[in-house]
């Protein structure tokens, strides 16, 4: 399984890349939903995790773009103010928003959810 992780924040990048990799996934790191796209227009992923408030593009604009172009890769959306982000974007557009600071554990449980269940624990 290939995960996707957009943030512009180094040490969630780290902390997912480490918990991801650990866990048995293949992990791509993207700065912002600029390089997300490409990231998006030549590889499939099957989870993309994403921060909201990021430079050059956003994880709303990142959501409208994937869901504009038909990428059918489930989403879950990283944010603060998670209700902030539900009040502008159709809910159904995304398969979960964490709120930030969030605990590992609700990324497994995502996992689980999705049927992605982690290959190692």
């Amino acid at each position: 399984m290939r995960i996707l992780v957009v943030d512009d924040e180094p040490m969630v990048q780290f902390l997912l890349q480490q918990f991801l990799t650990d866990a048995g996934y293949e992990v791509d790191l993207a700065n912002n939903g600029c390089e997300a796209v490409q990231y998006l227009q030549t590889c499939t992923y099957d989870l993309v995790l994403t921060d909201v408030h990021m430079p050059y593009m956003n994880g709303d604009t990142l959501v409208a773009w994937m869901r504009e172009n038909r990428v059918p890769t489930p989403i879950v959306v990283m944010d603060s103010y998670p209700e902030a982000f539900l009040e502008k974007t159709p809910a159904e557009w995304v398969f979960a928003v964490l709120a930030k600071p969030f605990d590992l554990s609700e990324v497994r449980q995502i996992l689980h959810q999705l049927g992605k269940v982690p290959l190692r624990r």
